[in-house]
């Protein structure tokens, strides 16, 4: 598995803007094989995972697609080894049919390996997974629901076979912020081993006696001055919104115009 993926492994339609599609879509690492051994194939799966509510407006998933490298043709991939488990249960595949590559979908509009199962948006889970016989470098594919009459979410990628070795741009910004928070320091005290120390010889009375007098606890008090040293880490986790694009010209003579 690459150390670093410069691509998603996760995305989350259900908090995109517009989308009545409330679905994520994993990159199953454990079960991928994504850097195969020379006599292993590059595996790929998925986990689509349906984490709506009953709200009407939203709607179930009637099928995807994953936006592979268009240089895949059905020659490059182990069609025996695509595998649909939805709620646990295995599904029938029909490549060609219920799963296939399509160029593009007609009603998504995008391009790749579609996935035609329903899986229902409230916990419904759909999990995919494929092999190719030559391995493709790992980049961002699109992926595209549909549901309802006419609904389609676009716009999200996630790590897939892609064409080339392309790694998007890498851009760091920095956010200055003030960290609070309140740190509630509580007081322990714990006893260590106690030691008996005899004080004088011991007194001994012959005969069945019971001790009378006195008291059977003793009590006392002790306070110590204490620093009490608390290491507090702080830090921030950032996420990433929809991206946007201006296209401009076209070339095929490389990037002509970026200095």
């Amino acid at each position: 598995m690459p150390a670093q993926l410069l691509c998603n492994t996760e995305i989350d339609y259900s908090t995109l803007p517009g989308s009545l599609l409330p679905f994520t879509v994993e990159l199953d690492l454990v079960n991928s094989n994504l850097t195969p051994a020379p006599d292993e194939y590059q595996r790929f799966c998925y986990i689509v995972t349906g984490v709506g509510t009953d709200d009407p407006e939203l709607k179930d998933l009637s099928h995807w697609v994953l936006g592979i490298c268009n240089e895949i043709t059905e020659e490059n991939i182990v069609v025996d080894s695509i595998t649909v488990v939805i709620d646990e249960v295995p599904q029938t595949v029909d490549f060609g049919v219920n799963v296939e590559l399509t160029n593009p979908d007609p009603t998504t509009g995008c391009s790749g390996l579609k996935f035609d199962f329903e899986v229902l948006k409230l916990g419904g889970v759909m999990n995919v997974c494929f092999e190719l016989y030559d391995p493709y470098p790992v980049g961002p594919n699109s992926v595209c629901l549909k549901g309802g009459t006419d609904d389609v979410s676009t716009g999200l990628s996630i790590c897939g076979p892609s064409c080339g070795e392309v790694p998007p741009c890498e851009t760091f910004t920095y956010q200055t912020a003030t960290v609070c928070a309140p740190v509630t320091v509580t007081p322990t005290a714990v006893a260590g081993p106690t030691r008996t120390i005899c004080c004088g010889d011991p007194v001994v009375i012959p005969g069945a006696r019971t001790c009378t007098g006195g008291n059977t606890h003793c009590y006392f008090t002790v306070s110590q001055r204490v620093c009490i040293e608390v290491p507090i880490s702080f830090g921030a986790r950032a996420t990433v919104g929809e991206a946007h694009i201006v296209c401009e010209d076209v070339s095929s003579e490389g990037c002509t115009d970026c200095d």
